[in-house]
């Protein structure tokens, strides 16, 4: 975990014990620190130590070596009255000074704060005053919603959380990207073979129905590409021995050639002249399209506040543009198109990027200079992210430098949220060919295996429980196996292992949820005793847990990334089961079983508290 500094601890007691230990170092520091330049470490366990403070700061006034000064430091800390109700011991480390924290007051103080927070113990107020926007999915309205959306999903919706609860207001939307060729491409299919059908005459889902008429343009498409390359006398073996520009060069002679392109290319055409039959069609299909959507979002507790239309906004931008054109900030180049000559900004490294065509005509940059107007001036953001995979990285780069250069203010608050691929057995996705691993179809594989586990353990249960915990498991699993590695790292997803009662997954945790439930039904009331009895390391592992808590939340949040906050739950629940290996809970003598009790109550709380932020549903019985 990084540096605590006064601005990243958040919350009781962890802010009240860091300033009281900040104060006592920076006083003993012969005037080398304040108090807020003083920043601690979570110390590893393994050195028995609770925080850490690097001496290498003080090295210059004191004119010793880290070591050294550690060791003394350790004395004068130990030495003074006001740490006595903190510490019980301090020591060097090589160049760090450890201190351990007073166990017995400490432990009251924690588990005092999580009853007092109510649920809410990990929440802070550090960003309140923030306005912030979260776009994330913005799918296309010609395919369902497939396993990279589902990634794109979870990371976008657990940021946002994770920011909220720092105080921020929060704004979830998407851009729909509801127009263009690859949509005229299904409106083409399903007028050519649909014969009327609709998602309720063959009881498909309304995106999976015209998701396969993508699929049926494609496919349409290559027999087209077959017949031509056999009429120009092209050999397809021949041509897979040419290199890529002849490859090339050869595609783009059949797509200007293609009758099914020409007929797609008429209906874009057509739409964008407001042509009111093909408009009908357009609205009928992607109707289905946002009821399938819909359907996909209930089920993965996916909401937006607002929806944006790539429809509204495609024809925006030209304004600004042209006046950034005219003031000399942007360039003609000798084709006609309008540039911004990026390549000039010092440090960035980037190459120039077309804004309009030649032909006078726009780009996707085009309308998310538009939309990202839009956005700041509808709700006057402070930050405004993009959750993006990673392959648009260098766009993201150039399109924040390009508001940048349009004399935008509220450009530095745009931040991109890339994350990684998500490959499978049979490698990346390509839902063009129909193969695509969909959400839908994902959730039903992961619920399946679930409810086999479910039966494995229980076969007392009727068919709706076992429903009802496997829905629950199944989606626990692929929200933590897509969150428990870096927000950028690609993934391979194994549905099998995402599924286990153990080592890093979502049913994991939410076992370690129904079994503290359990031990407490079981338990029935008990008074918290005055003076709680959690000494033996075991426990004190998990208080010293949940003290930090609120700072593995914070730090989640500043990074974006839900990483820290999955491997810091991961942590905690190992520490739980070596709580459980060690300690005795309900056949514990008082005032041992009434405090260990508290601290399963508290430690529930808390992971209450972090399902809330994944989404993770908990269940009191497993």
């Amino acid at each position: 975990m990084k540096a605590l500094t006064e601005s990243s601890v958040v919350g009781e007691p962890l802010a009240g014990i860091y300033q009281r230990l900040a104060t006592l170092v920076a006083e003993h520091s012969r005037g080398a620190l304040e108090a807020a330049e003083v920043g601690f470490q979570q110390a590893p366990e393994h050195t028995g130590g609770d925080l850490s403070f690097p001496c290498f700061p003080l090295a210059r006034a004191w004119k010793r070596n880290p070591a050294q000064i550690a060791t003394e430091m350790a004395s004068l800390i130990l030495e003074d009255e006001r740490a006595a109700d903190l510490l019980d011991g301090a020591e060097a480390a090589g160049p760090y000074l450890n201190l351990r924290l007073a166990r017995t007051a400490l432990a009251r103080q924690v588990l005092e704060a999580i009853t007092v927070a109510d649920g809410a113990y990990g929440d802070s107020h550090r960003q309140e005053g923030d306005i912030v926007m979260m776009e994330y999915v913005s799918p296309n309205t010609n395919k369902p919603l497939h396993i990279g959306h589902v990634r794109n999903a979870l990371v976008g919706r657990t940021v946002a959380n994770l920011i909220e609860s720092q105080g921020a207001q929060m704004h979830r939307t998407d851009i729909i990207n509801d127009r263009g060729i690859h949509i005229a491409k299904s409106m083409l299919a399903y007028d050519r073979f649909g014969n009327g059908d609709t998602p309720e005459s063959t009881g498909i889902k309304g995106d999976h129905f015209v998701g396969k008429y993508y699929v049926k343009f494609d496919q349409a498409l290559k027999r087209e590409r077959e017949q031509w390359l056999e009429k120009e006398d092209i050999d397809p073996d021949a041509l897979k021995e040419l290199d890529e520009l002849a490859k090339k060069k050869v595609q783009e002679r059949f797509l200007a050639e293609s009758e099914l392109m020409a007929e797609t290319r008429d209906i874009l055409q057509k739409w964008e002249a407001e042509d009111e039959e093909v408009r009908a069609l357009w609205r009928k299909m992607n109707g289905w399209v946002y009821d399938g959507f819909g359907q996909t979002y209930d089920r993965l507790g996916i909401v937006f506040d607002k929806h944006y239309y790539e429809s509204d906004v495609y024809q925006g931008g030209r304004e600004v543009i042209m006046e950034a054109l005219e003031a000399g900030t942007f360039e003609r180049a000798d084709n006609g198109a309008i540039v911004a000559p990026l390549s000039k900004l010092e440090g960035q490294k980037l190459q120039d990027k077309v804004v309009i065509r030649g032909d006078g005509t726009g780009l996707y940059i085009t309308q998310d200079i538009n939309l990202a107007t839009i956005k700041f001036e509808e709700f006057g953001l402070n930050r405004s992210y993009y959750c993006i995979g990673s392959e648009q990285n260098y766009y993201m780069r150039q399109l924040k430098a390009t508001l940048g250069m349009l004399g935008f203010p509220w450009a530095e608050g745009m931040e991109h949220l890339s994350y990684g691929m998500v490959y499978l057995p049979d490698g990346r996705m390509k839902s063009r060919e129909g193969n695509v691993v969909d959400a839908d179809d994902l959730m039903v594989e992961m619920t399946s295996i679930a409810a086999k586990e479910v039966r494995d353990r229980s076969d007392e249960l009727d068919d709706g429980e076992v429903a009802r915990r496997a829905e629950a498991i199944g989606l626990a699993a692929i929200v933590f196996s897509l969150l428990v590695v870096g927000r950028e790292t690609d993934i391979h997803f194994d549905p099998d292992k995402a599924v286990a009662f153990e080592g890093k997954t979502g049913p994991y945790l939410q076992y370690a949820y129904a079994r503290i439930s359990r031990i407490l039904k079981k338990a029935g009331e008990f008074e918290v005793p005055a003076e709680l009895d959690l000494q033996e390391d075991a426990a004190w592992s998990l208080v010293r847990g949940l003290l930090f808590y609120p700072t593995a939340v914070a730090d989640a949040a500043e990074s974006l990334d839900p990483s820290r906050l999955t491997a810091y739950l991961t942590e905690q629940t190992q520490a739980l089961s070596a709580f459980y290996r060690d300690l005795h809970v309900l056949n514990a003598e008082e005032p041992q079983r009434s405090s260990r009790l508290a601290l399963l109550a508290a430690f529930r709380s808390m992971l209450g508290h972090a399902f809330d932020l994944l989404a993770i549903q908990a269940l009191e019985e497993m």
